[in-house]
């Protein structure tokens, strides 16, 4: 079935293995290591001590051939961003617990992850069946190997992505600026408040339970009537305006020419957002360009003030 994977040229992978890796991870990253099932990848960060996003990152348990088989753990992240995960995660590896190698796997995306003997699901999708795979093979092997399109046709993958609401990679999420709760990573099963502390995990409790988040990211789309969105560049501010005020900025857009409107995510107030959560039909505005916020049902309701 043609179409059916992506090759991902801008993602990496790292593997973590050695006889403590789960208990060194699990005191360094966002989510709990211990909940993770095998045939599945589950969203993770890497954060500064003062909270902020410095790596988001996919992570999955790498298979138990034998009975004293440790296993491993393998962390996709953005490629431009693998070295220093790698420098920074043997940076806490003080004792030498864990090996820390970086792998030569391709990272594939699949609409259909039954026909893919090691395909793992992708948890982030809660309404839609979408699989990840990992393979160590050339680049000229691609099409051939993994019935792939091109890696230029990616905007199913980052369209469905922005529906659901799923940053990925330091464009969409701003390194050492960003929150957690703030791209919903606790809702999207990336952030563990029970299982103990991890790096910037004082900083999140206390903007979780105090209910101090600002800023949500949220699902947009744009009819492309005047064109107008051509406008649009990742680089600029990309202001978003209710009436004439300013409520947020677009972080990232892909044209669907199916249905020939963008999908994207914007980063918007809060105090902005229950207008919208109200009113399904209010729109906002990017230059001429008319805004709608479509919430997926895990957003809501979203969260008020303590």
């Amino acid at each position: 079935m043609k179409n059916e994977n992506i090759f991902l040229n801008n993602r990496a992978v790292l593997k973590i293995s050695g006889p403590n890796y789960l208990t060194f991870l699990n005191n360094i990253l966002t989510s709990d290591i211990t909940k993770i099932k095998s045939k599945e990848v589950a969203p993770s960060a890497l954060l500064s001590p003062q909270g902020r996003i410095l790596f988001d990152i996919l992570i999955s348990l790498g298979p138990i051939k034998k009975i004293d088989d440790l296993g491993y753990i393998l962390i996709e992240c953005e490629v431009t961003q693998v070295d220093d995960l790698f420098k920074k995660i043997a940076i806490y590896n003080l004792r030498k617990e864990v090996i820390i190698e970086k792998t030569k796997y391709k990272v594939f995306v699949t609409k259909n992850p039954k026909n893919h003997l090691h395909s793992l699901i992708d948890k982030r999708f809660f309404e839609t069946s979408i699989g990840r795979f990992y393979k160590d093979i050339e680049i000229e092997n691609i099409d051939l190997e993994c019935n792939v399109t091109s890696s230029k046709d990616i905007n199913w993958y980052n369209s469905l992505r922005y529906i659901n609401c799923i940053p990925e990679g330091p464009k969409e999420i701003i390194p050492n600026v960003s929150l957690p709760l703030e791209i919903n990573l606790d809702l999207l099963g990336g952030i563990s408040f029970e299982k103990g502390c991890f790096i910037g995990q004082e900083v999140n409790a206390r903007v979780k339970w105090k209910g101090l988040v600002k800023k949500k990211y949220v699902p947009i789309i744009i009819e492309n009537e005047d064109l107008s969105i051509t406008h649009y560049n990742i680089d600029n501010e990309n202001k978003i305006f209710l009436k004439d005020i300013e409520i947020g900025k677009i972080m990232s857009l892909a044209y669907d020419k199916i249905v020939n409107k963008y999908f994207g995510i914007a980063i918007i107030k809060l105090v902005h957002l229950y207008n919208f959560e109200e009113n399904s039909d209010l729109e906002c505005y990017h230059e001429e360009s008319k805004i709608k916020i479509r919430f997926p049902q895990y957003l809501l309701p979203l969260p008020k003030k303590s």
